[in-house]
């Protein structure tokens, strides 16, 4: 076989893999920007750059799109480093320093947000209409779970008043409206860093407080 042939046959092969990357990016944006409803194939063709014609041939459908762009493992790895950063806080006795290890599983979480901003945008704001659409209540009761067992057994009791559930219910849903706001507005790594900073500090001083009320029972 000719050589230039092969070569030639390679490199168009390395244009297709580069045309689909672009397109599953464009994707990725159009999903966050719009969530899974609002986006439509010809809107990511012209953020990829290509007719929506040329989308079809790489993407029979939305559907098929979305798949590829949010995948299970990305949806799962992220509430499993999302349930070791609460692990490593409840076990931690102040929140305003954390120890080694909850520094490091809250450093694994935010590189995650950072190398996958879109899709978690997506999974927790635009996911409505597809089989992800119940995940922000999922990201919400991963924090729950664990952070009540632990304020359960600070006030040794087996259950606790229903206006401190009521009330980490709201910070955790506001966490997640937050987690998606910063995503949304910064795309640097170190502006969505420099946010999160700010907002662990608010947050985790809330949380002691928290702590320390129901600690003393009042």
């Amino acid at each position: 076989m000719n050589n230039s042939f092969i070569i030639s046959l390679g490199m168009a092969q390395q244009l297709k893999v580069e045309v689909k990357e672009r397109m599953e990016a464009a994707g990725a944006r159009v999903f966050a920007r719009a969530g899974y409803r609002g986006a439509t194939m010809a809107a990511i063709a012209r953020e990829a750059g290509v007719s929506t014609g040329n989308l079809y041939r790489y993407f029979e459908s939305k559907d098929v799109l979305f798949d590829v762009v949010v995948t299970e493992a990305i949806a799962e790895d992220h509430l499993g480093l999302l349930r070791r950063r609460v692990g490593s806080l409840v076990r931690t006795e102040d929140l305003t320093r954390l120890d080694p290890a909850a520094q490091r599983d809250g450093e694994a979480l935010l590189a995650f947000w950072v190398a996958h901003r879109e899709v978690v945008v997506v999974l927790l704001a635009g996911a409505e209409g597809t089989r992800w659409e119940g995940y922000r209540d999922r990201f919400v009761q991963a924090l729950m779970k664990p952070s009540t067992a632990a304020l359960r057994e600070r006030a040794g009791s087996r259950r606790l008043p229903a206006v401190i559930r009521r009330t980490l219910e709201r910070v955790f849903e506001n966490t997640a409206q937050t987690l998606v706001s910063i995503l949304r507005e910064n795309e640097t790594e170190d502006a969505i860093r420099e946010a999160f900073a700010a907002f662990w500090s608010y947050q985790l001083g809330g949380l002691r407080g928290l702590q320390e009320w129901v600690s003393h029972g009042s």
